[in-house]
């Protein structure tokens, strides 16, 4: 909530503004309608604006004196014996506030050592128990160093204070201010530094979990892979045992296939091996070969050379001994 509420005409709103503008930069907070946003309640916020002010201060023009809203504004301000009152041109104030001083404030007199905009600021530091702003103001256009000390000893408390200390190193101690003020560049330099190297580092660290989720994702895919390569060995023994054949016999492991060259089936299974191990490393070889593939491709690659296309070449080198071995048999009982 700021400390002061301006009421004014919608005409006299560039005068408002640079009233505003002077008063922030005395470290006094103000608050006027051009700051209510869209779609808020226009007479709810003034209302809450107002009762959370310590002051209000009147621009009085033959325009605003015509505005039923100024005048009620006024009214509470003046109710809440919190009423400052100036005229921006001369004008004929409304009756019940006849009472209220209200001098003309000439244009462009604001910020400046005018007699008008300093007695303003004189009873906008009666109110806002900051009774040294008005000699600021006049100090600022034509103060030495003895009277900045002067106005620090009585109002150290004051938030233009840092301010005043500013002024007095910079007038007694030239070099030392330009000394300051490049430690202050420097500061603010290393300070911007600092923020762009903690962004850096927030997004390495999120690059790094990111590829530690990668990593777990296809550590568990491997371990997925190697457990359904032990299904398919157990299977495998299963089937050996059934058909007759010995486990662990060096024979390529097909002994118990029971394969001949009258067995159709096995050929078949040979032909459908080759089919699903081209069908399942094709796919990843591919990317690999327009440069967009990954270590989840290699891997896949890996995995169907070992449980698919090695059993598929296996089987059909048994198929063709088998066959060279039969012709042998029939070129022999010739």
């Amino acid at each position: 909530m700021a400390d002061i509420f301006i009421s004014y005409s919608r005409n006299d709103r560039d005068r408002c503004t640079a009233i505003r503008d002077h008063l922030e930069a005395l470290k006094v907070s103000v608050w006027f309608d051009a700051g209510i946003g869209a779609g808020s309640s226009f007479d709810r916020e003034i209302e809450r604006e107002i009762e959370a002010a310590k002051a209000l201060l009147v621009l009085w023009t033959e325009e605003s004196v015509e505005s039923d809203w100024v005048r009620n504004e006024a009214r509470t301000g003046k109710e809440r014996s919190g009423l400052i009152a100036v005229q921006l041109r001369e004008c004929q104030l409304p009756l019940e506030f006849r009472s209220v001083q209200a001098e003309i404030l000439e244009e462009g007199a604001e910020g400046t050592d005018n007699l008008v905009w300093l007695n303003i600021l004189t009873r906008i530091g009666e109110l806002l128990e900051r009774p040294g702003l008005a000699e600021y103001a006049r100090l600022k256009e034509k103060g030495s160093s003895d009277d900045w000390k002067d106005w620090l000893r009585r109002y150290a408390a004051d938030p233009l204070a840092p301010s005043v200390i500013d002024r007095i190193i910079e007038s007694a101690t030239p070099d030392t201010s330009q000394q300051l003020a490049g430690e202050r560049a420097k500061r603010a330099a290393m300070e911007a530094e600092l923020g762009e190297l903690t962004a850096a580092s927030k997004a390495q660290a999120g690059e790094v979990a990111s590829n530690a989720r990668e990593l777990v994702r296809l550590r568990r895919e491997l371990d997925e892979a190697q457990s359904g390569q032990k299904e398919a060995e157990a299977e495998l023994e299963r089937f050996r045992e059934a058909s007759g054949g010995k486990s662990g016999a060096d024979d390529g492991g097909l002994a118990g296939l029971g394969i001949v060259l009258q067995d159709k089936v096995a050929v078949y299974i040979m032909l459908l091996l080759w089919i699903v191990a081209i069908w399942f490393i094709w796919e990843p070889l591919r990317e690999l070969m327009r440069g967009y593939g990954g270590l989840g491709d290699v891997f896949w690659i890996v995995f169907g050379i070992v449980t698919l296309a090695l059993p598929a070449g296996l089987m059909t080198m048994k198929i063709l001994r088998k066959r060279k071995a039969m012709a042998n048999e029939e070129a022999t009982n010739l």
